[in-house]
């Protein structure tokens, strides 16, 4: 008899809770990147605590985490007498909002050849290895300690820093560009990421095919599972347009998966949010986005 959807969630809060390290404090990012902001941006702690139960997070946990955004000015915390309320502060507004893009757009279909390149002069220090790891995160690969490229998308936001210089170059047709691929993501984990996440949740989405036996609170569970794992991929991937993707690159599979589950439980997911309350006996508002549409390209 095949598993049903159910128990393959049950399985994947399992995994989760194996980790040598459950960052609670990220998986609140996540659901509030991913769910709340869509929908005016403010939760009830009450909510978050059943969502985070489903998920086997302890209340101790789940405090600590809150305490730590709050005071980092992740989320800006607002009191109604006894009841406490959360919403992404400016520099969560900022994070998920870059990263929006590259979690839920297709890959690009075409490209007219132009690189932006990074060069960073600063001395080689933790400032210089916390921007590597964030030019990293924005899908940029690394020629060298001080050297950054990715293919430009149009619409480049990245601002240099002190001592880095921004450039938009085309590369020599003679050039080996497979090489440079190679070189630039050798170590960015975004294969390693693609290829966890789909053994990890290939089972759900076949599941779910089959059957999906999913309550709304079990839906959102898994969402919130689902968008936290493929973010940490998504997020390294440099989405290289498909004339620069390696034969083997583990993307496609990958985002297919996450597109099938998310579609499946989208819906049962929002009717769960549909009663939440936002402040007072208010409930949240109405998705400012079509969620359903989310990993489709627009012509779908």
């Amino acid at each position: 008899m095949s598993e049903t959807a159910h128990s393959h969630v049950e399985r994947l809060i399992d995994a989760f809770h194996g980790q040598e390290r459950i960052r609670v404090w990220s998986l609140v990012i996540t659901i509030f990147g991913d769910a709340v902001n869509p929908r005016g941006g403010e939760l009830w702690l009450g909510s978050l605590q059943e969502l985070m139960s489903r998920l086997r997070v302890e209340p101790s946990a789940l405090r600590a985490a809150m305490s730590r955004l709050t005071s980092d000015g992740w989320l800006l915390r607002i009191r109604e007498g006894r009841n406490s309320y959360y919403r992404l502060a400016e520099a969560g507004q900022t994070e998920f909002a870059e990263a929006t893009t590259r979690i839920y757009a297709p890959a690009p279909v075409s490209w007219d050849g132009q690189w932006t390149i990074i060069l960073s002069n600063g001395p080689n220090d933790r400032k210089r290895e916390a921007r590597r790891s964030a030019l990293q995160s924005a899908g940029f690969g690394a020629l060298s300690r001080g050297l950054f490229l990715r293919p430009s998308d149009g619409a480049e936001s990245i601002a240099a820093q002190p001592d880095e210089f921004i450039f938009s170059a085309h590369l020599r047709g003679e050039s080996n560009v497979g090489a440079l691929i190679e070189k630039a993501w050798s170590d960015v984990g975004a294969q390693r990421s693609y290829a966890s996440f789909t053994q990890d949740f290939r089972p759900l989405d076949e599941a779910l095919r089959a059957k999906n036996d999913l309550d709304p609170l079990s839906s959102m569970a898994a969402r919130t599972l689902l968008i936290h794992a493929f973010r940490r991929a998504a997020l390294r991937d440099p989405n290289l347009p498909p004339k620069l993707t390696p034969d083997a690159w583990k993307a496609d599979e990958a985002r297919r998966i996450a597109s099938s589950i998310y579609s499946a439980i989208a819906e049962a997911s929002e009717r769960w949010l549909d009663e939440c309350k936002r402040s007072g006996d208010r409930t949240l508002e109405t998705p400012a986005i079509d969620i359903s549409r989310r990993f489709r390209a627009p012509s779908t």
